[in-house]
């Protein structure tokens, strides 16, 4: 019994160096067409990236692919995690926002709030990340202490 066990769970962790991955892993170019198209129709149209707590799970079901094929797209055609791959969408969301304007009242709890993130510090990072600065050193080029300010200010493309 111990020795039949013993060799189900070597089979089972077992991989040879040169295995070739599950068929289930290869995307063809047409599916990688549909999951791009369907990614992009559902990011622009719903903005699913605005919902805290958004999962590869709820990705998954919004665009009707399996989450492993969804993962193997993200990380082998875009070259992101989920985590990065919806971060992105929700920090370039975030400088529509300070850029227009209506973020000026808020504090950056409550910007990150509005951009889907769930916490201040992932936002923090996740913005100094895809722009290079913090949101409080982006916000104060935004809607620095004066209009003159802002416009000789070309650090920030506010």
């Amino acid at each position: 019994m111990k020795a039949k066990l013993f060799d189900l769970l070597r089979s089972m962790i077992s991989q040879e160096p040169d295995a070739k991955p599950p068929a289930v892993y290869l995307l063809t170019i047409e599916r990688i067409d549909q999951i791009s198209q369907r990614l992009a129709d559902l990011m622009v149209e719903q903005k699913p990236f605005l919902r805290s707590g958004y999962s590869i799970r709820d990705l998954s079901e919004d665009v009707n692919v399996p989450a492993y094929q969804l993962s193997a797209f993200l990380n082998r055609q875009k070259g992101l995690n989920f985590n990065d791959y919806l971060n992105q969408f929700r920090i370039r969301h975030c400088e529509d926002v300070l850029r227009s304007g209506s973020a000026e009242l808020l504090n950056l709890k409550g910007i990150a709030a509005n951009c889907g993130f769930s916490n201040r510090n992932t936002f923090t990072k996740a913005f100094k990340k895809f722009t290079g600065f913090t949101p409080s050193e982006y916000k104060k080029q935004c809607y620095g202490p004066s209009l003159e300010h802002r416009m000789s200010a070309d650090t920030v493309p506010c």
